[in-house]
């Protein structure tokens, strides 16, 4: 299989303290690769947790607080990127936005729950990634460690490519495997989030303020400003005859978009 990159950021681009461990240290052990490479990344309670790469959401557990215990609270989240050559989970996370479901596609950066405390133990994020050789679902997982990587870029809005090589190596900082995959080298604008229309906005030179997947003012300006642009009814809102022209607009500029 071909080798590919995704663009991947931190978890915390604010609020990290410190690692409390990553791949096959403490707890972590195998069979299962989401708990032998997990990376503990710490964080005061109610820090809000990011997405670190683009996504769909293959399984959510809600957090139901009846069924903590010892090292397994939270909420947990499994998902792939959208070439289903790599994956993520993260658990220990509460305040999970209510839209966020099976099937739910995320954009990096986006908000995926908060931090939860549980018994005494030091508040964080527990994130495991996994490189899926020869692709979900018959392909073989094959977890990586990408500790120091986070360990490096939390508490800032750093974005490294990283090259999976899909040939059972490690993967590698910094991108350059000349690779596809859908999410592969080139930024791909995901209209089915907030966040993703946020981004679209802004590359087409309207400004939706922050790029947080909340629908505030200054985001419904833009869209309105936008659908002006496009001789559409003006109502602030992205329903799907704007989405479409925003993936219209992005493709004539030769952007990536999906989830229209």
């Amino acid at each position: 299989m071909a080798a590919f990159d995704i663009d991947i950021s931190s978890p915390f681009p604010s609020g990290f303290t410190r690692g409390h461990g990553g791949p096959n240290s403490g707890g972590h052990h195998p069979p299962e690769w989401y708990i032998q490479f997990g990376m503990d990344l710490g964080a005061p309670p109610g820090t809000e947790i990011h997405a670190a790469f683009d996504a769909h959401i293959t399984k959510l557990s809600p957090h139901d607080p009846a069924t903590d215990s010892g090292k397994v609270y939270g909420a947990q989240l499994f998902m792939r990127a959208s070439n289903d050559m790599m994956g993520g989970f993260y658990t220990h996370l509460a305040d999970v936005p209510a839209n966020l479901a099976v099937g739910s596609t995320v954009s990096r950066g986006d908000v995926l729950g908060t931090v939860l405390a549980s018994g005494g133990i030091p508040p964080h994020v527990h994130m495991a990634l996994v490189e899926i050789i020869g692709g979900a679902p018959g392909g073989r997982y094959q977890g990586v460690d990408l500790y120091q990587l986070f360990l490096d870029i939390s508490n800032s809005d750093t974005v490294t490519s990283v090259s999976f090589m899909q040939d059972g190596s490690p993967p590698v900082p910094g991108g350059g495997s000349g690779g596809g995959g859908s999410s592969g080298g080139a930024k791909v604008y995901h209209l089915g989030s907030l966040r993703g229309i946020q981004e679209g906005l802004a590359v087409l030179g309207f400004d939706p303020g922050g790029i947080d997947g909340l629908d505030g003012p200054k985001t419904r300006a833009a869209v309105t400003q936008f659908q002006a642009s496009q001789g559409l009814s003006q109502d602030g809102q992205a329903g799907p005859n704007t989405r479409a022209a925003l993936a219209n607009a992005l493709i004539e500029q030769g952007h990536q978009v999906d989830g229209v």
